[in-house]
């Protein structure tokens, strides 16, 4: 949730933080199949690989007015909180929304990693729910609801959450709020067999006046033609909080990564970035980090017959303009288990940044997020297969 502020300005400026669709008919659809020709086709042993696709939303709203404020100035922060509150609504959550489910109807993935799931409600003066406001996941949720299709929400854990003022009145002396909460989701196809579900919050956080800005991560398991498939959702902090990445990132390898039979793929935003060298303001430790505990980038063992940057982050916040990226921090990482041994995975892949075309873009020309998102085709061998008919039928 703090993304902006943070990416732009050092920890202390992040204190800032505490102020701050698709046509259908109404009749019944009968809910659409996972067409698995889409998975198939020509892509050979891919046609039964594991298939994700992760998502960074982008909360929609400009946080530079909040930049500066004097916060005994009760107007000033009205003024920049109803600025912020406006830019958000000006995003077009539900004609971005609707771009994300594109993606998913067309791809079918078996599980949609979602990051920046903000829930920002309206409050009256006693800080009652006026439903007024908009809630990413719920409009998500309507979408494939109104096209039918197969997909549910398995795990989500909140995050950061606090309340703004919005304006002035009532017996507090504030007559309306603006609440936000940030979440990370997992969405599972409702074929995929499930097996189990967790989420948790990462300890390392930033205490700032007695709030702490958290992040999280959500772990489905399913079955995948008898392999369990771990699926971890997160997003870290931003590079600018240096140990405080660090510690979350340690978190995420030491902790909710290890020690997962079968297949782990950890899928998001990790703000670190593998195009950057070392000592960059985008670059950390965290993607090295990943690759020595044995994870495999999918980006980078992909056939190399399509030659693209992997580029991911970051449109202008207004959503407008050209796709200048200049970041690749977004990622989709897998690791295999083999008898309880953990080793980069060889297998075949396939990866797609998504999001970044023209095409994409809603009826106004907006972009959909910030940031692009990736679509990944998994395919590794079973533990009891010979891995010389893996190499031989063309494994990358």
């Amino acid at each position: 949730m703090i993304e902006l502020l943070l990416r732009r300005s050092s920890i202390a400026v992040a204190c800032l933080a505490l102020l701050v669709a698709g046509a259908c008919d109404d009749g019944f659809q009968t809910p659409v199949t996972p067409d698995l020709s889409i998975q198939s086709g020509d892509r050979g042993p891919l046609a039964n690989g594991f298939e994700v696709y992760t998502q960074n939303v982008y909360l929609g709203g400009d946080t530079s007015p909040l930049f500066g404020l004097d916060f005994t100035d009760l107007g000033a922060v009205l003024e920049a909180v109803n600025l912020f509150w406006g830019d958000v609504q000006a995003s077009d959550p539900e004609a971005r929304v609707a771009e994300f489910v594109d993606e998913i109807q067309e791809r079918q993935p078996h599980a949609v990693a979602l990051q920046e799931m903000l829930d920002f409600a309206l409050l009256d003066e006693y800080k009652q729910d006026t439903e007024l406001g908009i809630d990413f996941l719920e409009l998500i949720e309507a979408e494939i609801a109104d096209r039918g299709l197969p997909y549910e929400t398995a795990v989500t854990q909140e995050t950061t959450s606090s309340a703004l003022p919005l304006s002035l009145g009532g017996p507090y002396g504030i007559a309306s709020w603006l609440e936000f909460t940030d979440r990370v989701v997992v969405l599972r196809r409702t074929d995929v067999p499930l097996l189990g579900e967790s989420k948790g919050l990462y300890q390392g956080t930033i205490n700032v006046g007695g709030i702490d800005l958290l992040r999280g991560w959500v772990r489905l398991t399913v079955d995948h033609h008898g392999t369990p498939h771990n699926v971890i959702a997160t997003h870290l902090e931003t590079q600018a909080t240096g140990p405080l990445h660090d510690a979350q990132a340690d978190e995420l390898i030491g902790y909710v990564a290890a020690g997962l039979e079968g297949v782990t793929i950890i899928a998001g935003d990790l703000n670190s970035d593998a195009a950057a060298e070392e000592g960059a303001p985008s670059w950390t430790a965290t993607y090295d980090k990943l690759v020595a505990s044995g994870f495999t980038d999918v980006w980078e063992a992909r056939p190399r017959g399509r030659r693209a940057s992997g580029l991911t982050c970051c449109f202008d916040k207004d959503l407008l303009g050209d796709a200048n990226f200049i970041e690749r921090i977004d990622f989709v990482m897998v690791r295999s288990s083999e008898g309880g041994s953990m080793g980069q995975a060889r297998g075949h892949y396939r990866m797609e940044v998504v999001g970044e075309e023209i095409g994409d873009r809603t009826l106004d020309g907006l972009w959909p997020s910030d940031h692009a998102g990736l679509v990944a085709n998994i395919n590794l061998p079973s533990p009891d297969a010979d891995p010389r008919d893996h190499e031989r039928s063309g494994g990358h």
